[in-house]
């Protein structure tokens, strides 16, 4: 079972478990008024087409019944499934039948298409197009057969006044599922896009292209894209260094790997592990390293070039995306910044030397599998070359490329 479809029977039992209380009190309230109708107009009941009083006891105990039933299934299942959902609904048109021939004359049995508009409506609303559809069926085969059978009782109704009023239901009926459709699938696309927020995922955006002319949610659409980058920076973004966080990070690698893939272009990864970082912490506070830490990312954000995605991976740790870059020209960019970091003095720890040891790979033959198969071997091929560079000393570079024994460390 797919995620949606498992949240939409969730929601299901939601919406049957509240209407259930609605339901009971609209048909204890409907049989209450009908019998106070007849027992205050007896003339009435003998004008009726079927025994009154009878019909709407029946009807109403077993509409009660359906909705306690329905109510209990979902709370119990903690879904309801498409066939319950269905039975509701035709339970909900047996009983507009029911009550409006009690109480009706055949010539106003043309009620039930408005009350069953009614309820078209809100399963549009509730339930989407295919229950709605039921009601929509339902009601017109049951006129149909009522209005035959009513007038081989030789009631006064014509066929072509009731076509007119059944072709005006089904008219309005049509309308308002593709309407009310249109709409359910725009609100999911609302939802879609806050579901992929949630996930850290901003690369998404509202289109109102075609929403002519705009409506209410057409204004929650822009009013998430107007508040898009402001979100995607705040969920995305290392607050201290300005760097991409884990999470921007891993999105940018997931997205590059699938877009190197399908251009046969080249893709190298950098990770970047401060040497010794923890003295600072120790001696200066971390207040110190903290600055120490701010400076380190705008140095490698002043050395990454355009398209380059620097992130903050860790406490002292970083991680450099080179798209369009052989494992050469990444060795050239990461042997740069190892003499940048020696060199540099920082501003509120100037007695402070910070060196920086670098892994680096690129993506070759090796890695032929899935996006995110390679988007991981890609993490784990520059660790393992980022521990070799300290291994051998610290504040130098290391590159992974393979051998016989499936790994050697160093150019």
């Amino acid at each position: 079972m797919s995620p949606n479809t498992a949240a939409r029977l969730i929601n299901n039992a939601e919406v049957l478990t509240w209407q259930s209380r609605i339901r009971i009190l609209v048909a204890t309230t409907a049989a209450v008024a009908v019998l106070l109708l007849f027992a205050t107009t007896p003339e009435l009941a003998a004008q009726s087409a079927v025994n009154p009083v009878t019909t709407v006891l029946l009807a109403t105990e077993g509409y009660i019944l359906l909705a306690v039933l329905a109510a209990t299934i979902a709370r119990r299942r903690e879904n309801a499934r498409e066939w319950l959902v269905g039975a509701t609904v035709l339970g909900d048109v047996a009983f507009i039948f029911a009550i409006t021939v009690a109480v009706s004359q055949p010539q106003y049995y043309d009620r039930i298409l408005i009350i069953a508009f009614l309820a078209l409506h809100l399963n549009t609303f509730y339930f989407g197009r295919a229950h709605a559809l039921v009601v929509l069926v339902a009601t017109a085969v049951g006129y149909t057969c009522l209005v035959q059978h009513s007038m081989t009782e030789a009631s006064p109704l014509h066929w072509r006044e009731e076509l007119w009023s059944l072709a005006a239901f089904l008219t309005a009926g049509a309308v308002l599922l593709v309407e009310q459709g249109r709409l359910r699938n725009r609100l999911a696309t609302i939802v879609h896009l806050f579901g992929k927020a949630e996930e850290g995922d901003f690369t998404e955006a509202f289109e109102d292209r075609a929403d002519a002319p705009p409506d209410a949610i057409t204004r929650v659409g822009r009013a998430y894209n107007r508040v898009r980058g402001q979100l995607a920076s705040m969920v995305l973004t290392d607050s201290l260094t300005g760097c991409v966080n884990r999470r921007g990070f891993d999105q940018a690698l997931a997205r590059e790997v699938a877009r190197s893939t399908r251009a046969g272009s080249e893709l190298a990864l950098l990770a970047l592990d401060l040497d010794h970082f923890k003295t600072v912490n120790d001696t200066l506070g971390h207040l110190a390293g903290d600055s120490v830490l701010r400076e380190v990312g705008a140095l490698l954000l002043r050395a990454a070039r355009a398209g380059d995605v620097v992130a903050r991976t860790g406490g002292e740790e970083f991680s450099m995306l080179l798209p369009d870059t052989s494992a050469a020209g990444a060795y050239q960019l990461a042997s740069r910044i190892c003499d940048v970091m020696r060199e540099h003095r920082f501003q509120d720890a100037p007695n402070v030397h910070v060196t920086i040891s670098i892994g680096v790979v690129a993506a070759d033959a090796t890695l032929a599998g899935s996006p995110l198969d390679t988007a991981n071997a890609l993490k784990s091929r520059a660790d393992d070359a980022l521990y070799a560079a300290k291994r051998g000393g610290r504040d130098r570079v290391r590159a992974w490329v393979p051998d016989e024994e499936g790994i050697v460390l160093g150019v």
